[in-house]
């Protein structure tokens, strides 16, 4: 009876502990800029460092902690992935462990890189991750044999802290885990640049046919963003997106599109606005380049000075040739 009452102490003791203290990361990875590296290459040694840190409200540091990280799948649930953090320090069977028993109960991890896994590899990775239990999100392990639903280009990092029990360097009451924004293979994504547009202007009422000359781009993941800045504080004032399909897209280099009407059909003067390109799927945009729409009247203008223009010539050439010699 007292070893259960003493057990129901200890238990209510977790539950408090992990009430009371959490998991925050407070600098992220370097997200876009990262190469996944084989067995061979383990260390990135540009990789920018990143930080866990755990927060104890009300100031009190109850023990120490073992912050733990690995490589888990970008959309949820998230799921082990078969991709290992490798690194000087702490690092073993893709995961990496560090004791945190400082004051101000901060763990930096750096010096870190992924490696990663072939697509045959990938069972036998995630079969070391499940011997060693490591599954944040409680998810399984179904997975490992379905290596087509997952992702080799892109990871999230996966922080979970364990907190010190009754026993002395028995780390056994989990926080709840936290995860990084998306980590893309530097490899396997270009970054989006405009090298070209056939023409940098359009009418208000848009529908205008451009070419845009690019770097790689996926056909089915690109759009054309058209928007407007405002003059005084650079707040988006309007957006919109050039007209195109996926067959537009000349392998992968060039895509011929119409562009989009603007906000404003009376401006009486060019209004001065911005296109790039945007990748839906990973949120990421090319270099603005600027861009203008012309008001519908010197539009109309221009077209009726230049018809006058033309008639005058052909009238006085026509007359030339008939008056009498």
């Amino acid at each position: 009876m007292a070893a259960s009452s003493t057990s129901s102490v200890i238990g209510s003791q977790d539950a408090t502990l992990q009430r009371n203290v959490f998991v925050k990361i407070v600098e992220e990875p370097a997200s876009k800029a990262l190469r996944f590296r084989y067995l061979t290459l383990l260390i990135y040694r540009g990789y920018h460092g990143f930080l866990s840190r755990i927060i104890c409200p009300g100031g009190g540091s109850q023990g120490s902690r073992s912050g733990g990280g690995s490589c888990v799948t970008v959309d949820p649930p998230y799921r082990p992935h078969p991709h290992n953090l490798v690194g000087k320090e702490g690092c073993k069977k893709g995961v990496c462990t560090m004791e945190i028993a400082n004051e101000d109960m901060t763990c930096e991890f750096s010096n870190l890189g992924i490696q990663c896994v072939k697509k045959k590899d990938i069972e036998d990775s995630l079969k070391i991750r499940e011997e060693i239990r490591v599954d944040p999100f409680r998810t399984g392990f179904q997975h490992k044999t379905q290596p087509g639903s997952i992702d080799l280009n892109s990871v999230r990092l996966c922080f979970q802290v364990f907190l010190e029990g009754p026993e002395r360097g028995q780390f056994k009451v989990p926080l709840k885990p936290v995860v990084s924004e998306p980590i893309y293979d530097k490899k396997a994504i270009n970054d989006l640049t405009i090298m070209k547009l056939s023409d940098c202007t359009s009418p208000v009422m848009g529908n205008k046919e451009i070419i845009l000359l690019c770097d790689k781009v996926s056909k089915d993941d690109i759009e054309i963003r058209f928007y407007e800045e405002h003059e005084e504080n650079g707040s988006i004032v309007w957006e919109s997106f050039g007209d195109f399909q996926p067959s537009d897209v000349h392998k992968q280099y060039a895509i011929c599109f119409r562009t989009p009407q603007y906000h404003n059909l009376e401006i009486t003067c060019p209004a001065r606005v911005f296109v790039q390109l945007r990748c839906p799927s990973k949120d990421t945009t090319s270099a603005p380049r600027p861009f203008q729409y012309i008001p519908l009247l010197t539009s109309g203008t221009c077209k009726r000075k230049w018809n006058l223009l033309s008639f005058s010539s052909a009238y006085g050439s026509y007359m030339s040739a008939a008056a009498p010699a």
